[in-house]
């Protein structure tokens, strides 16, 4: 089912003996052998080819809609979350930063985080140009900043950063920002 060719020759293989891509195949299948309703998959794809990361991204939701599997991608490469999911939480320091329909969050982000990661994709920057990076670096979760955790790296934080913001309904997604970028804003 996950597509290992010669699957009898091989059970006696040693993990060492199989590609990337081969023990991805094997680990699916695992978590596929008891009919789980739900996976969480934690940077399944990491470290292989994109030729093969496809072919996993392909058997897992073939897998898991021929068994009625609920699945959680949890990934930093926007460009899977593209093509694998209908609704997409975009996280920052621990905490739902927005949460929305994927292609209404991608198309037009409204935290400054996620706004910052989109732009900074290579296909979102002029050809020959340096990409575009958002200011500073994560915070330390032992060192958390007071309020906002993102205030300090963002372009619009006021004092009213330094309160908490609360996850709240905003234009149909949910948003954690005293300071949504609007419509025709980027960063």
């Amino acid at each position: 089912m996950v597509g290992i060719p010669s699957p009898e020759e091989r059970l006696s293989a040693y993990p060492h003996q199989f590609s990337g891509g081969m023990r991805q195949r094997v680990a699916i299948a695992i978590a596929l052998l008891m009919s789980p309703d739900l996976i969480i998959a934690d940077e399944p794809t990491t470290a292989l080819d994109v030729t093969i990361q496809a072919q996993i991204l392909s058997i897992v939701q073939k897998l898991a809609r021929d068994k009625g599997t609920a699945l959680i991608w949890i990934t930093h490469d926007l460009s899977v979350v593209a093509g694998l999911a209908e609704k997409v939480s975009v996280m920052y320091a621990g905490r739902i930063a927005e949460q929305g329909k994927t292609a209404d969050l991608l198309r037009r982000p409204m935290h400054p985080y996620t706004n910052g990661l989109i732009a900074s994709l290579p296909a979102h920057n002029q050809r020959g140009s340096r990409l575009k990076q958002i200011s500073g670096t994560t915070p330390s979760v032992a060192n958390m900043p007071k309020g906002c955790a993102f205030h300090p790296r963002c372009a619009s934080a006021t004092q009213l950063c330094l309160s908490p913001p609360q996850l709240e309904p905003v234009e149909g997604r949910l948003l954690r920002c005293f300071h949504p970028v609007m419509e025709g804003a980027s960063s």
